[in-house]
């Protein structure tokens, strides 16, 4: 018995059905809402691009912290610290770090299986490092009063440490190249944020 044909005119239409299918699934995608700053957005893609591996493309962590639902707002609640934090990378191993008032007692370095955070200081910019950190309080973590937003604190600013000699219990991180010598991976953000530009960032 002989196989039916395919008709000539159904080719085409067989042929676009994988692109129909690509179309109809990203009319499906609903954009986040809410955000027009444009600090923010370059945050969000920073943030998208490199932490959200270790953090969870919401903050709800991973192989990393996490940073939603305030989590990176009851280690960090001076944004300087947490600016330091991206900028230094982690203190050495063991080291407990942030806010020694936080419930349940300050986090240790290197505890969570993603190991060390490296320092962003040199790869980022302080308008990156800014936008970053802004996007992890404020969109990831809830914070309605913004000292950043307004304009009271940056990377560079008074209160923000960038590069101290040492990393101590407590501090903000470690020097760039000790968070190195812990195992961070620039291109994989680990225990408290991002990689290389393709960057990263983050903290907690």
């Amino acid at each position: 018995m002989a196989r039916p044909k395919v008709p000539v005119w159904a080719l085409p239409v067989l042929a676009m059905l994988p692109i129909w299918a690509v179309v109809y699934a990203g009319a499906l995608v609903v954009p986040e809402k809410g955000i027009t700053d444009p600090v923010l957005l370059e945050g969000q893609g920073i943030y998208n691009q490199s932490c959200a591996s270790c953090h969870g493309n919401d903050g709800g962590g991973g192989t990393g912290r996490p940073l939603s639902g305030g989590e990176v707002l009851l280690t960090f609640p001076d944004p300087a610290e947490h600016i330091a934090w991206v900028v230094n990378g982690s203190p050495a191993a063991g080291t407990p770090y942030g806010n020694p008032e936080r419930p349940g007692g300050q986090h240790i370095s290197s505890e969570t299986s993603g190991g060390a955070m490296p320092a962003f200081g040199d790869s980022l910019t302080e308008e990156e490092i800014l936008a970053v950190v802004r996007y992890e309080r404020e969109i990831l973590g809830g914070e309605t009063e913004s000292a950043l937003a307004a304009g009271e604190g940056g990377a560079g600013g008074e209160g923000a440490p960038t590069a101290p000699d040492e990393g101590g219990e407590g501090s903000g991180g470690a020097p760039a190249g000790e968070a190195e010598a812990e195992g961070g991976d620039v291109g994989n953000e680990a225990e408290g944020g991002g990689g290389a530009k393709g960057e990263g960032a983050a903290g907690s």
